[in-house]
């Protein structure tokens, strides 16, 4: 199996569809999310803690694969995350509202197996989204603009 077709597999089946089991397959013992919120464990459990909370929060959540490329141990992968906001998440009520955000992955694969977890997302707009984040004020870009 390519790396990339292993890593797709966390998407779908770990993200998409809640089965957290499948990374004890597809993950090291001693795999890292060097992205892991302060005092969230970094290893395999913490990860399935985040899709718990998550599919707690958006129950019908789906991981949409935009692109992903591999480079030697690299995978690089661009993703829409999106579902319906049907429970409490990230300290929001529900609000029944589909919400998407993107996210970008980037992992090593050592012997065949997920070791390191990097990544970069819209948490800003998923915040902002939930009524968690007030949208910052961009009207001096307006002005500014208008102005030249």
């Amino acid at each position: 199996m390519s790396n990339k077709i292993m890593c797709r597999r966390i998407l779908d089946e770990a993200f998409s569809q809640g089965k957290t089991e499948v990374l004890d397959e597809l993950m090291t013992e001693d795999f890292v999310n060097h992205n892991a919120a302060p005092g969230m464990d970094t290893g395999r459990e913490g990860v399935k803690s985040v899709i718990r909370v998550e599919r707690e929060g958006f129950p019908d959540m789906k991981v949409e694969l935009i692109r992903d490329f591999e480079d030697g141990e690299f995978v690089i992968q661009h993703v829409e995350v999106s579902g319906t906001h049907k429970g409490h998440v990230f300290g929001a009520a529900p609000t029944g509202r589909t919400i998407s955000w993107n996210e970008i992955h980037i992992v090593r694969v050592r012997d065949g197996r997920v070791s390191d977890h990097w990544a970069c997302n819209d948490l800003h707009v998923l915040l902002t989204k939930l009524g968690r984040m007030t949208p910052p004020d961009t009207s001096a870009f307006s002005q500014a603009t208008a102005a030249s």
